[in-house]
């Protein structure tokens, strides 16, 4: 997937001009990712004119495609990294150290060992035993305490595994890494994945403010806090409302601290409405429910061992678009993957007209923790990665930084 082909087409053709090209050439047995960096760098633009004090480092483990990372080192973007191999794949484009946060706050030693030898000083910690571990092996190291801050409005939370507690673990932990004379220079939050809360990051900004002043009294002077992830990606969903809630609590509590620099870790925000994956019915099963209602099953070429983990196990909700729709009237239907797993489903009750073998079925806004996931599970291919973008903007991406980065 890494070595996906780059296509430069004309301004004037579409990605549904692009999906129609490639369905010319016949069904393929493995699934299809339609991957449009002009998304992604529409995507930056649209960033850094709602975030103008909040640098974007995206993170990798949402979709690590070449061509996708290779635009966002070109757009001038930092990484988020969270073990050796994310590391490696970022500083083999040419990025700087400086431009890599380890935000993984439970290293083992040979990641952390790695990430001194490549230059790497910017990590995180939210526990006692990482101070040690950091103490005994990467002293030097510029710290970022993670707290905790859940939304609950959100598909997956993460303050469960990663977060101190913003109270007394917090201040607890600040006066221990004085005590072993290391170097913390912020902190950062993470409110969760997947879903739609600007509020939350209000609250957690404002918890951050505390923070720093008890920081203070500590002995510590931070510099940066890191907002983390849970921006959301698809289309048509704006980013607007998060601006206007960050933006004015980063004004409210940080207004006199100009020394003090702002990132976020976006994922989803820059892959998912980049990816549109092309699909087809290999197979249907027409049934009756005990009700007497009916209702048909399709088989596709993907499931949620490829392109919907998440739409299988964290409940995301997917929406299927047909290639030539059809007025037929619609039934119940049930869209299952290839493989024999009989977990290996990911659209239920949904209303579709009859659809026949060999039908086209698109889903869009797919980009985000689906080819990073995908595995051979049952022995069925991966999918494919296809790479457009059009002439002018490939152009813009040989002239960054001047061109298009900040």
């Amino acid at each position: 997937m890494d070595n996906a082909e780059t296509n430069i087409i004309a301004d004037n053709i579409s990605i549904q001009d692009v999906i129609g090209q490639i369905l010319e050439d016949g069904l393929a047995e493995d699934p299809i990712h339609v991957l449009n960096l002009d998304d992604v760098v529409k995507k930056h633009t649209v960033w850094m004119q709602q975030f103008p004090r909040v640098k974007p480092f995206y993170a990798i483990k949402c979709n690590d495609t070449r061509a996708l990372v290779e635009t966002l080192e070109a757009l001038g973007t930092g990484f988020d990294c969270a073990s050796k191999g994310e590391i490696d794949k970022v500083l083999a484009l040419g990025v700087s150290p400086n431009r890599i946060i380890f935000a993984q706050p439970a290293k083992p030693i040979a990641a952390l060992l790695h990430a001194k030898k490549r230059g790497i000083k910017l990590m995180t910690f939210d526990g006692k035993h990482e101070l040690d571990k950091i103490k005994n092996h990467y002293p030097e190291a510029d710290l970022v305490l993670r707290f905790r801050y859940d939304s609950d409005q959100v598909f997956a939370q993460l303050g469960r595994k990663f977060g101190c507690d913003p109270g007394p673990e917090a201040l607890a932990l600040l006066k221990y890494a004085k005590e072993l004379q290391l170097n913390v220079v912020g902190l950062c939050f993470h409110i969760g994945s997947g879903g739609n809360d600007w509020g939350s990051f209000e609250g957690a900004i404002k918890v951050s403010r505390d923070l720093f002043d008890a920081a203070k009294v500590i002995g510590y002077d931070l510099t940066l806090l890191d907002i983390g992830g849970g921006f959301p990606g698809a289309k048509p969903i704006p980013i607007d409302p998060y601006a206007e809630h960050i933006n004015r609590a980063i004004e409210k509590y940080f207004s006199h601290h100009e020394h003090v620099k702002f990132i976020a870790e976006p994922g989803r925000y820059y892959a998912t409405s980049a990816v549109t994956v092309i699909t087809h019915v290999q197979s249907k099963r027409m049934l009756s429910e005990e009700k007497g209602k009916e209702l048909i099953y399709y088989y596709i070429n993907d499931g949620i061992f490829g392109s919907f983990y998440s739409a299988g196990h964290e409940n995301q909700p997917v929406y299927p678009v047909l290639w030539k729709p059809n007025k037929n009237s619609k039934l119940l239907s049930w869209i299952w993957g290839p493989s024999c797993d009989g977990l290996d489903v990911f659209c239920k009750d949904i209303n579709l007209p009859e659809l026949d073998i060999g039908d086209v079925i698109l889903f869009e806004n797919a980009g985000a923790y689906s080819i990073v996931i995908a595995n051979q599970f049952n022995g069925f291919p991966l999918p494919r990665v296809k790479v457009y973008v059009t002439q002018s903007t490939w152009k813009a991406l040989k002239k960054a930084p001047e061109g298009i980065s900040r």
